[in-house]
């Protein structure tokens, strides 16, 4: 906690002492971790430098909780490219790296501030000032605690953003969590609007959603305890993750992957419910010279370029990884009928 104040201090000091623009920047397609921990870091900052802070994201928010989490509690949330993110002289990444490919930070240049409860990439983080906690289950959390060292209160909005970081990170504090996501997960609940809340959670749903949920049903495979399912073009790389929960919940299966296509990507998401499988590890090695992945012990992710390549890599990578023999996949709905 020291060492976290002092250099908490040394950053407000630093950017009182200059003019300079201020942004952050979370990963290409924010969750709501990212969102909710963009958004009160810059409410803290602004609070204790009295200047605009810019918050930015480069690719798409695509699932519709975190459109209507967006909308909801007025988060400041723009498209960048990489281009206006070298204009500004102090850059703070949330919920990412700059040595990761899932964001639009310039290549070369050092980050200001980064902060992250992901495993680092190869090499040293670039950055002046890093707080990466990887036994931490949230980003959110390490805000929270941000403004436990600084006294800055949180506001309802914020409380009702972080609190949703956690809990989706953390699945409602049922798995990859740590001592910090439970204190502010049980502090930030009598906060928070729970209306909104509510209405984050369950929106009203578009038919793209129902076809991707069909396609992920009609064109599943399993082998053992692991189910594969394909969703073809996606509406939004999001579904990945959602339908990977969804699918986790069904007996006898222990692993999930779901991947689908979306403007010459393919997205994947990886969910178990089995102890030491360490998925982002998994993920990362999966996409190795083809993408890029990372996540959690149970739970993880990313990207294959150019899928008309490497999807073949990617799948040969996964079966190999978990035993999976390809000629024995059966469909799950076939079997079904």
């Amino acid at each position: 906690m020291r060492k976290i104040k002092r250099m908490l201090n040394e950053i407000i000091e630093k950017l009182n002492s200059s003019n300079g623009r201020v942004a952050i920047l979370t990963h290409t397609n924010p969750d709501p971790d990212a969102i909710a921990s963009a958004f009160a870091l810059s409410y803290l900052i602004e609070s204790l430098i009295n200047r605009k802070v810019s918050v930015f994201y480069d690719g798409i928010i695509g699932r519709v909780n975190n459109r209507i989490m967006v909308d909801a509690l007025n988060i400041p949330l723009k498209k960048t490219d990489r281009r206006k993110i070298a204009g500004y002289q102090f850059v703070c990444l949330v919920d990412t790296q700059p040595a990761k490919k899932n964001n639009c930070f310039p290549e070369g240049k050092r980050a200001f501030f980064v902060i992250d409860h992901h495993f680092e990439d190869e090499g040293t983080v670039n950055a002046k000032y890093i707080d990466i906690r990887k036994n931490v289950g949230s980003t959110a959390a390490m805000i929270c605690q941000y403004f436990d060292i600084t006294g800055v209160e949180i506001p309802t909005p914020i409380a009702t953003a972080l609190f949703y970081g956690i809990k989706t990170d953390t699945d409602g504090l049922l798995r990859d969590y740590s001592r910090i996501d439970e204190r502010y997960y049980r502090r930030l609940f009598p906060h928070i609007d729970y209306r909104i809340l509510h209405n984050i959670e369950y929106p009203p749903l578009p038919k793209d959603y129902f076809y991707d949920f069909a396609d992920a049903l009609n064109f599943a495979r399993v082998y053992n305890d692991i189910l594969i399912a394909d969703l073809g073009e996606t509406f939004v790389p999001d579904m990945t993750g959602e339908m990977a929960d969804y699918l986790l919940r069904m007996e006898d299966i222990s692993l999930v992957l779901v991947f689908g296509e979306y403007k010459n990507r393919m997205y994947f998401s990886l969910r178990t419910s089995k102890k030491g499988k360490k998925l982002g590890i998994v993920s990362y090695e999966l996409t190795e010279g083809i993408g890029s992945g990372g996540g959690h012990n149970k739970t993880g992710g990313g990207v294959v370029e150019d899928p008309l390549l490497n999807k073949k890599i990617f799948l040969e990578r996964f079966f190999d990884r978990f035993g999976v023999v390809s000629e024995k996949l059966s469909l799950f709905y076939s079997k079904i009928k």
